[in-house]
């Protein structure tokens, strides 16, 4: 602790320097116990008439006031705290000037936007015309978003978010002029920085993974419930938004204000303000239910949970739905609605008004618009325990409040029974009720005040505790679908190819022969089964396997789409009359008697020499021994590579970060001498035999700072860390590269990467019928992606006649006439062309599959072909639109089409 904030010392000069600035003027005035006089505030403090009344120095000194002893310590802790992380960043002499640049220009905005806004009659705006802003807020904040431009993307979403979620929330909800002043400081400050900052790193579109889109929700969702709190406890609120904390919070009358909704003739009812049953701290917890369970959405929402997204879309539209009736009918009765120290009535400005009402909707919406981020279900066991527990919890307090109310003879009040009825509802519902319908309904008797008072609210707070318990838990995998993935587990350990550990990542389904020796993981989209690699299992029950699950998807009305197979499914597939398609290109690397030496190995070489010469080490891990630092740069620059491609991270068989928390993965770290990971490579087993025989790569990032070579350090560390241990690792795949069928070592591609591209095959599909006049010209020639027209069954010949020599990327033409090659199987072969074809191009620019081969190449692999096995033509669009989904849940096919256009 000592030493971190020695560091902080040495790095702050500026940010000391403007602290002790302001602690020096504050002794100097007297104001570190009183507030400044009105005299000094309005001499020094700055004004929106000051810039155009030739008092310019006050954006200068006013930095240096405060408003009291509270203003004192929140401005030294806005400067420590913001001004000091933007010194951080971008040093003291660039930090000071952004300090000053951004509260000059956010003074001459602000002076603009107050005076033109009252000069339009905005009677919000034009109130700040003679209001005093003092202290660094604006300039520190406007410090802080120009410097975020230096930061990864993770962060600089985070702390953009933050920043212009509190600086909005103040303007909208308390909305003085000190808060809009904030604001306009943020956003100067924004903008300046991308003005002289250059960005690290080069994007197509402010992507976000979808653990930042659940964030970034959760933070709007806890700023709306947070505001009207805000507002609730500012000194006369005037904010667009300052009416929702009616709503939200429910604000608690003061004893002055419930004896003056009270006539004189009213004894009963002024003596009511001294009870505990509508004033006392019952009523505050009560008023606080609603921004509690928003709360609990939120944190609910940040952990990915359906249940917590749906509930935050219904309290945002009850609320949105009770503002508009809460509004109407104070309206409609002449009653006054109160906000500050105005009163709102029918005759108020519709701007006023409308926002209070809109903006639950608008924020119901986004969320819905959002809904696809979200994938955890709650534990249903809990699920169940939890509605009965709230149910038998409210069943138990009417209950008690009800033997209570009569026990103490409430019943021979005015209302008699009715008054029981009626009372329940001021009781249970965090509703703004007016203060003589509670006074009306209040009872007598110690028991019936006390749980008048204080039942609701326990009530509540007891609610929100099991409504977060709820939100914090997850669907426990138990039963029938937690047996499949542990039969599952059991044949990938029997044995599989490079992507069967992918098997075990949720969202797949399973399928199993009847002796359990064979199955297939697999997912089902529109209609179509497409399995995860090849079958589960030893050899001796793949084709079992392969049969058996055709027949099940026959049984079953879905389209089997064998995905990323090998050429040893081929046969049993090729006997049922499937077709295939190269997608994909896997490199192997022997290991065992690897050398890094010769011409050809220079470039790993160098990078080995290079981390040595940097200190850079390899360190291996599993997720859960990794430090709470390697954890978060690890999430940093996952967040800068998924923000840095016009496409999303995609998913299926492309592992992210969730998938590096399972203990069997190796993952494999470039650390410097001073702890930042340069790189991160994350290794899943391959078994046989329950032995592993092989790893895979999967997850392979890299800072956007890191050296040069970080990549061919940890792959090269790799085969130096598996070669006693394993003869061949996998470098997964190049997508949409495949090697022709002269290459010497014809292969693979790792489809784990590759084919979520197939999204598009629907849209592209229609071109195929442009060709159809060239079918009878066909020569059954290769196409260059590895698919060879006639690949599979061909008309009139038995199902092995159009089959190649059945290597490497389609085995080459028949040896049939060209003439014996039917039109249709040239149609269909050139469209499966052109498909592939045109979404390679497309592409190429967001993801660089041909940059990624290439760089492959660098450590002479082998390579095997990597195929999709299809039995019907007319099913690729389906097909293709199935697998899209499957990798790209989180897109809808318009928002792709848009991002493909802009790739």
């Amino acid at each position: 602790m000592i030493a971190a904030l020695a560091g902080w010392v040495r790095r702050t000069p500026f940010t000391l320097a403007v602290m002790a600035a302001t602690v020096v003027v504050v002794l100097g005035t007297r104001t570190f116990l009183h507030p400044l006089p009105r005299a000094a505030a309005g001499a020094a403090g700055l004004q929106s008439t000051d810039l155009t009344t030739g008092q310019w120095w006050s954006f200068i000194t006013t930095i240096f006031l405060t408003a009291g002893p509270v203003g004192l310590l929140a401005g030294l802790a806005v400067l420590a705290g913001v001004l000091g992380l933007a010194e951080m960043t971008v040093g003291t002499w660039r930090a000071a000037a952004l300090f000053f640049s951004t509260q000059l220009a956010a003074a001459v905005v602000f002076t603009g936007v107050v005076q033109l806004g009252g000069a339009v009659g905005i009677e919000w705006l034009g109130g700040m015309r003679e209001a005093t802003l003092m202290g660094p807020f604006a300039a520190s904040a406007g410090a802080l978003m120009a410097a975020s431009r230096l930061v990864s993307l993770m962060w600089r979403r985070r702390m953009r978010s933050l920043t212009l979620g509190i600086a909005l929330m103040l303007t909208l909800y308390v909305g003085h002029a000190q808060n809009l002043f904030i604001l306009v400081g943020a956003v100067t400050g924004l903008v300046l920085g991308m003005a002289v900052f250059p960005a690290r790193t080069t994007s197509y579109v402010a992507r976000s993974t979808s653990r930042e889109t659940r964030t970034n929700l959760a933070i709007v969702v806890a700023v709306f419930a947070v505001g009207p709190l805000m507002a609730a406890v500012a000194h006369i609120p005037v904010g667009p938004l300052a009416g929702l904390r009616n709503l939200v919070v429910n604000p608690v009358p003061s004893v002055r204000q419930l004896q003056a909704a009270c006539t004189p003739l009213e004894e009963s009812c002024q003596g009511l303000g001294h009870g505990i049953g509508l004033w006392g701290p019952g009523g505050h917890l009560l008023a606080l239910a609603p921004m509690l369970l928003l709360l609990a959405c939120a944190e609910g929402l940040r952990r990915g949970n359906r249940l917590a997204l749906w509930m935050a879309v219904y309290l945002h539209l009850v609320i949105g739905v009770m503002s508009g009736f809460y509004l109407q009918v104070f309206a409609g009765f002449g009653l006054p609605l109160l906000r500050g120290r105005r009163v709102l009535s029918i005759s108020s400005s519709m701007w006023e008004i409308l926002p209070v009402v809109l903006v639950p909707f608008i924020i119901a919406a986004f969320l819905v618009a959002r809904r696809r981020h979200f994938h955890i279900d709650p534990n249903p066991a809990l699920r169940r325990r939890s509605i009965a527990l709230l149910l038998l919890m409210l069943g138990v307090f009417v209950v008690l409040y009800a033997a209570a109310w009569y026990a103490e003879g409430n019943e021979l009040g005015q209302y008699g029974f009715i008054g029981l009825f009626a009372s329940l509802p001021r009781v249970l519902l965090p509703y703004p009720f007016p203060f003589s319908y509670g006074a009306a309904v209040y009872p007598h008797g110690f028991f019936t005040t006390l749980l008048f008072s204080m039942g609701g609210a326990v009530l509540w707070t007891a609610s929100v505790v099991v409504v977060l318990a709820l939100f914090l838990s997850r669907r426990v995998v138990a039963g029938p679908a937690g047996a499949d993935r542990a039969a599952a587990a059991e044949l990938v350990r029997r044995g599989g190819d490079s992507l069967s550990w992918m098997a075990l990542w949720p969202g797949n389904q399973y399928w199993f022969t009847p002796d359990g020796t064979g199955g297939f993981a697999y997912q089902v989209h529109f209609g179509v089964a497409v399995t995860v690699g090849g079958p589960l299992g030893g050899p001796a029950g793949r084709a079992a396997a392969v049969d058996g699950f055709i027949d099940y998807c026959a049984e079953q009305s879905l389209t089997p789409c064998f995905y990323s197979l090998t050429d040893e499914s081929w046969e049993a597939l090729r006997r049922r009359g499937f077709r295939r398609a190269a997608v994909a290109t896997e490199t192997l690397l022997d290991i065992c008697a690897l050398e890094f030496k010769g011409k050809e190995w220079q470039n790993v070489r160098t990078a080995l020499n290079k981390a040595a010469k940097l200190q850079i080490n390899a360190t291996w891990h599993k997720y859960s021994t990794l430090s709470t630092g390697l954890r978060t740069q690890i999430h940093e620059i996952s967040e800068d590579w998924v923000s840095g491609r016009a496409l999303p991270e995609l998913g299926f068989t492309l592992g992210g970060v969730e998938e590096l928390k399972d203990d069997n993965v190796q993952i494999c770290l470039a650390v410097d001498s001073t702890g930042g990971v340069h790189g991160v490579t994350s290794w899943l087993p391959v078994f046989a035999d329950d032995a592993v025989v092989s790893w895979t790569l999967d997850f392979m990032r890299r800072k956007d700072d890191a050296f040069k070579g970080v990549m061919e350090f940890l792959i090269a560390e790799a085969v130096l860390h598996f070669r006693g241990e394993v003869e061949y690792i996998s470098l997964s795949g190049s997508p949409l590269s495949v090697h022709a069928p002269d290459d010497p070592a014809p292969g693979v591609l790792h489809g784990h990467q590759a084919t979520g591209v197939l999204h598009e095959a629907t849209g592209v599909l229609h071109e195929a019928t442009g060709v159809l006049h060239e079918a009878g010209r066909a020569k059954g020639r290769g196409t260059g992606m590895g698919l060879t027209a006639g690949e599979g069954p061909t008309a009139g010949e038995g199902p092995t006649a159009g089959e190649g020599s059945g290597t490497g990327a389609g085995g080459g033409a028949s040896a049939a006439a060209p003439a014996a090659v039917h039109p249709l199987v040239a149609l269909e072969g050139t469209s499966m062309e052109r498909i592939l074809a045109v979404l390679a191009r497309t592409l190429e620019p967001a993801y660089g599959f041909a940059s990624l081969a290439k760089f492959k190449k660098r450590f002479q692999p082998r390579h095997r072909t990597l195929y999709m096995a299809y039995q019907d033509p007319l099913s690729l669009p389906a097909i293709g639109r199935a697998v899209g989904e499957a990798y790209m849940p989180n897109v809808s096919v318009r928002e792709l089409t848009r991002l493909l256009r802009r790739a």
